[in-house]
């Protein structure tokens, strides 16, 4: 009889009483006893059994079932499935009805000669009862630090550093008389946001995320994020926590919490402003409001960018005669981060019309467009194909290795904490190239569509061919389905790259 061995952990807490070690001990003496053999092993090491869809041991098991890799799966109960009663219940019928056997040895279980679901129905919610009863001790215990003003967010404000022992929060002397200029910048010199980020990033500051080593940590200072320095009463020494609370220990939905109910901590740690100033910033904030479209977007909004930096290129009607479009990065930036590739509106929209009516009455120009995409997407599929050939063959390579590994545990070479060191590397890898793996397979799938996609592109441009463009609305049908973006180089240059990929996402 060919067995799968099931085991999970989720925290240190769990490892006391429910170590992986047991778990597979427990397993492994009652496939001795029945003479049985072990084809592979199963872990989700540090993972909550809340959920099954972030657990890749347990959707590989389930995978592996349904492809009949074996005829026996040994968990050590109900529990170590999951702490989810619906999910216990799926995953159970999952497997029973691949005709493959359930054993749960510590819940005496099992599907051959268990006569009913009963005591498994009970266990599995026991189980999500216990979970439910863990998160609530955990938000009492969140609360109960907020009140004493443990500074809990993943990272420190700006201007502040974490203390070590008391893990309350202390001034970071490097960067908390940057916070003091922000505010007196604002509130006495009367600068702006725009003109403060772009104060910044002339002194080479570095941003908040730098400092604190946030990741996607950028080298710009952006205007939203001087609003959000300054909307923070956390500089007046107050800490305002538990804002939100999960409602949901399995579905990890957050709701606001009402204001009343909030924890606020005031001399939690030192001050930069007073709280007067923060008010007076406050106040001064709403006055000034928020700048304000006219509903009316402009016609190459989303669709023109910077050939240079990337930015979207945004339309300013005071810039030229009749307004023109400039580069989003040099807006908010000034010419240290691009120049401004400005280009009078008539002229893009003249420019744009003259490429349009060329395309759709030139059979010649729509042919080596397509040849174009054709060439393209068969240079993708060969790529995508590699990468996919080696992610496979890496996958099967970190199988291996992790059978290795468990054999090594299995045998006493190793122990626990080393065992837990390597199959962290080993499932951080899996998982990553497992997500890759599926992003390629679907890019392939649409590699596949091509000539579809011609066909739905050249329907698309027969259609336009036989209506006006000067018409606007005619004109913005055709940029949001023929037109994926406009490149304007710093010359004025423009180069189009036409939606042939996408011709019916926008609901032709």
């Amino acid at each position: 009889m060919r067995c799968a061995i099931y085991a999970r952990v989720s925290t240190n807490r769990d490892a006391q009483k429910n170590s992986l070690e047991n778990q597979v001990t427990l397993a492994n003496s009652l496939v001795i006893q029945n003479g049985w053999s072990v084809t592979e092993h199963y872990i989700d090491d540090g993972i909550s059994g809340a959920t099954r869809d972030k657990r890749d041991a347990i959707q590989r098991l389930l995978q592996d079932a349904k492809s009949k890799k074996f005829d026996v799966v040994i968990a050590k109960s109900v529990s170590r499935l999951g702490r989810n009663t619906i999910e216990n219940l799926k995953t159970a019928h999952n497997i029973e009805s691949f005709g493959i056997r359930l054993i749960l040895p510590e819940d005496n279980y099992d599907t051959q000669t268990s006569t009913s679901r009963l005591m498994f129905n009970l266990k599995a919610v026991l189980a999500e009862e216990e979970s439910a009863k863990l998160s609530e001790r955990i938000k009492l215990g969140l609360r109960a630090s907020a009140k004493q003003g443990i500074y809990k967010a993943s990272l420190p404000a700006f201007g502040y550093q974490r203390d070590s022992l008391t893990k309350k929060l202390v001034l970071d002397e490097n960067h908390a008389p940057i916070v003091r200029e922000i505010f007196d910048l604002y509130l006495y010199k009367d600068w702006g946001m725009y003109k403060i980020s772009n104060y910044l990033i002339g002194k080479s500051v570095p941003t908040p995320r730098t400092v604190s080593g946030g990741s996607n940590a950028g080298v710009l200072w952006h205007q939203s994020t001087v609003k959000l320095i300054l909307s923070n009463i956390v500089y007046t020494g107050t800490l305002v926590q538990h804002q939100t609370e999960t409602t949901d220990f399995i579905s990890k939905r957050r709701k606001q919490v009402d204001p009343s109910k909030q924890v606020i901590t005031e001399n939690a740690h030192p001050a930069i402003i007073t709280m007067d100033e923060h008010n007076a910033v406050q106040e001064k904030m709403k006055k000034k409001g928020k700048n304000k479209s006219n509903g009316q977007e402009s016609l190459f909004a989303h669709i023109a960018v910077c050939a240079d930096c990337g930015k979207g290129m945004l339309f300013r009607k005071d810039r030229r005669k009749n307004g023109a479009y400039v580069c989003g990065g040099y807006v908010k930036h000034s010419r240290s981060f691009c120049s401004s590739h400005i280009i009078e509106s008539n002229t893009l929209l003249q420019a744009v019309k003259d490429e349009l009516r060329a395309l759709i009455t030139d059979n010649i120009k729509m042919e080596k467009l397509y040849g174009m995409a054709n060439e393209k997407a068969n240079a993708k599929q060969a790529q995508y194909s590699k990468e996919l050939a080696s992610i496979t063959k890496r996958l099967n390579q970190l199988t291996k290795e992790f059978q290795s590994l468990l054999q090594l545990y299995t045998d006493k070479a190793i122990d626990i904490v080393q065992f837990k060191a390597q199959n962290e590397h080993i499932q951080s890898e899996q998982s990553q190239l497992s997500t890759r793996k599926a992003e390629l397979e679907s890019m392939l799938e649409n590699q596949k569509d091509t000539e579809q996609q011609l066909r739905a592109f050249k329907k698309q441009v027969d259609r336009f061919a036989q209506l006006n463009i000067d018409d606007e609305q005619v004109l913005k049908q055709v940029l949001q389905k023929l037109i994926h973006k406009i490149e304007v180089h710093e010359n004025g240059a423009l180069t189009i790259h036409y939606n042939i990929t996408r011709p019916l996402s926008a609901g032709a």
